[in-house]
């Protein structure tokens, strides 16, 4: 008994954790102190000062002793009367990590595969191997779009549980084919979840096609549009799927400042679609501008970020860190290397992102 109390630490984890989480890494951003951050795809805009005003009232009110409501009623009721989805058909999560990992954990229960493009977001890579599902990726076309063909087969052959589409995508900035995305949907068996986390900058969404397809969920956000701080994601599907993933969500999920902040966003909402003409409206400025510089390549984006390719995306980036301009580094082997993103700021931590780059580049 001593001497199994005296084991190390390194040999608990060797001989405790289970073997696919050793063989990952943690979802991590390397955490710099710039003054212009353009790295987490935020929004750039505080809340007008008369809506900070309504939200200080608002979360004074607050029983902060008590447990918020753990099924976050009357948010999911605003929340469903917004987008025209029954209240039943709605569920919330801390952030749409914690609904991608719901899916995960419910919905993997006959081939016990996930399928998605790539390169995409990390988290459903992570998220499934965490969980002990086996992951399928297809690297997407030249293009970044769904390689369709490929995909097809995989479905056809392998007829994974689930299928994660993120459109616009995550780094590439690119709306996916929209027919590509229907034949996903009427050909595969599983379910496919649609990630709209950016579909307010591209403005489309596949939400109309939740009536007839019982296979299809859409996920959405609130943290690219303006309360990134108040993690919380939607999740849109029939409610008998809604159903079956709340009995895996987490009690109190949802705490009750974000339950209060989302519900006054809610109810004054003008201010949100303001602010994302006006990334729409910078973005497309931006992207001008990077098209101006030599030696950039950039990517077209549907999304409040644009990508671009560099011939040292290393060197660029301490550059720019040296200039106190965060941005994000994506350089790696394969088809992202070289490759970094820039959120949409303002015009001025734009114009100050550009002027660097201009600098950096002109011999």
């Amino acid at each position: 008994m001593d001497k199994d109390k005296s084991a190390t630490a390194a040999g608990i984890v060797e001989r405790r954790v289970k073997r696919n989480i050793k063989e990952i890494e943690a979802y991590s951003v390397p955490h710099i102190d710039c003054s212009i951050k353009l790295d987490g795809n935020e929004s750039p805009f505080q809340l007008p000062a008369d809506i900070r005003e309504k939200l200080g009232e608002s979360l004074i009110g607050i029983d902060i002793h008590r447990y918020p409501d753990p099924e976050a009623r009357v948010l999911r009721e605003k929340i469903a009367r917004a987008s025209g989805i029954p209240t039943d058909g709605v569920l919330l999560g801390n952030g749409s990590d914690e609904l991608i990992g719901m899916l995960i954990l419910a919905c993997t229960g006959s081939t016990e595969r996930v399928l998605y493009p790539t390169p995409t977001f990390s988290m459903y890579g992570l998220s499934a191997t965490a969980m002990g599902a086996e992951v399928i990726e297809v690297p997407l076309d030249q293009n970044f779009d769904i390689d369709l063909e490929s995909t097809l087969s995989i479905i056809e052959n392998s007829d994974p549980d689930l299928i994660f589409l993120a459109s616009p995508n995550n780094p590439t900035g690119n709306a996916y084919s929209e027919d590509r995305i229907k034949s996903i949907i009427e050909n595969a068996q599983g379910i496919v979840v649609v990630d709209e986390a950016y579909s307010d900058f591209s403005g489309y969404t596949f939400m109309p096609l939740l009536e007839k397809n019982e296979n299809l969920v859409i996920m959405r956000t609130l943290s690219k549009v303006g309360f990134a701080g108040l993690r919380l994601g939607m999740l849109y599907a029939k409610p008998e799927l809604v159903r079956e993933l709340n009995k895996v969500r987490y009690p109190y999920n949802i705490n009750s400042l974000s339950q209060a902040a989302a519900e006054l966003v809610l109810e004054n909402h003008e201010f949100v679609s303001e602010n994302i003409q006006l990334v729409v409206k910078e973005r497309e400025r931006v992207f001008g501008e990077l098209k101006s510089i030599s030696g950039i390549d950039p990517f077209s984006s549907d999304a409040n970020f644009i990508l671009f390719r560099v011939e040292d995306a290393d060197r660029v980036f301490s550059e720019l860190v040296n200039r106190d301009i965060l941005i994000r580094n994506f350089n790696k082997p394969g088809r992202l290397q070289n490759c970094m993103r820039v959120t949409i700021g303002t015009p001025e931590e734009n114009n100050s992102f550009t002027d660097a780059l201009r600098d950096i580049l002109t011999p």
